[in-house]
């Protein structure tokens, strides 16, 4: 009967996660669900990471990687590359599954066909649970995955909390000249192969919001370079991706959004940054905000704070 069950390939990028990594590992190799494959990528982990991938690979499941480091992009890409499993699923190293993680995911997808299984997921900072983030389960539309991880903010671009049936993720990769959103990248060219996305109203997987998190929130990534590489990597998204009006409409607004609080953050002298980056977001919010102004996805309310924050950018406007 196992061996009727699909293999499931877990790809997890390791990179200076000594403190965390073996809770993620003990996470997967004791899932509910055993047949998978496990590919830990040691990303050339200046610390005893790698030596600890090492000590799980007396797990038949289990095969490790070392490389030189090049990133998490190329990392995950080789962990691609290596995958034979029927399905396929991402892992951070510093975060970790519920025990039923794979099994749930799988039963849900096979259940309903979908290519793409996406679950909630609770958040952890400094080992305290903060919040979950889980919405009614049901069938979305790529358009529905876009708003939710833009403007609700209900769930984010990410390539974890997620599972992908292989065949659709062919030629599919994190493009490595991208450091910012690469995973949103990669989950719009998945969907754009997607007949069916579902989304399994449970939270399955633990996000642990750390200083080596692959995925690291807006704020802390604030200077010139990455404010602009923010705004541009939703313009590669925009522009190597051929997605509907009404997503495109959805980032651009957000996009928007981006430019105009940037924009804040240098008139209120919360940053000092260039003067070339205060003429760029002045650019940026210009060009995106008849688009913005006309976008029926955003309410009345929230243009009316986004754009009194462009006309006034000293102004603190609470929610």
């Amino acid at each position: 009967m196992n061996n009727e069950l699909p293999l499931v390939s877990i790809i997890v990028p390791v990179y200076k996660v000594e403190k965390y990594l073996n809770q993620c590992v003990e996470s997967i190799i004791n899932q509910t669900y055993k047949k998978l494959e496990i590919i830990l990528i040691d990303d050339g982990s200046p610390d005893d990471s790698g030596a600890i991938c090492d000590g799980y690979a007396n797990d038949p499941r289990v095969k490790v990687i070392h490389s030189t480091n090049h990133g998490v992009s190329h990392t995950r890409n080789t962990g691609l590359e290596q995958a034979t499993g029927d399905y396929i699923a991402f892992c951070d190293s510093d975060d970790y599954y519920a025990l039923d993680y794979v099994e749930k995911n799988i039963s849900t997808a096979l259940e309903q066909d979908s290519d793409i299984t996406i679950s909630g997921y609770y958040v952890e900072q400094c080992g305290k649970f903060v919040s979950s983030v889980h919405l009614e389960g049901g069938s979305l539309s790529v358009e529905d995955v876009v708003r939710h991880f833009t403007i609700d903010n209900e769930f984010g671009g990410y390539c974890w909390n997620k599972l992908y049936k292989r065949k659709i993720l062919q030629d599919v990769k994190f493009p490595d000249d991208m450091a910012i959103l690469e995973d949103t990248y990669f989950l719009c060219s998945a969907m754009r192969r997607a007949k069916r996305i579902y989304y399994l109203a449970e939270p399955l997987y633990y996000y642990c919001d750390n200083q080596y998190s692959a995925t690291r929130n807006v704020d802390t990534l604030y200077s010139d370079h990455d404010t602009i590489k923010y705004i541009d990597s939703y313009r590669k998204i925009l522009t190597d991706h051929k997605l509907s009006q009404r997503s495109i409409d959805i980032i651009r607004g957000v996009m928007f959004e981006m430019a105009v609080i940037f924009r804040s953050y240098e008139y209120q002298g919360r940053h000092h940054g260039s003067p070339q980056l205060k003429k760029r977001l002045d650019t940026d919010a210009k060009e995106l905000y008849k688009g913005y102004y006309h976008c029926d996805e955003f309410s009345l309310k929230r243009k009316a704070k986004w754009i009194l924050k462009m006309v006034w950018p000293k102004l603190h406007i609470h929610k």
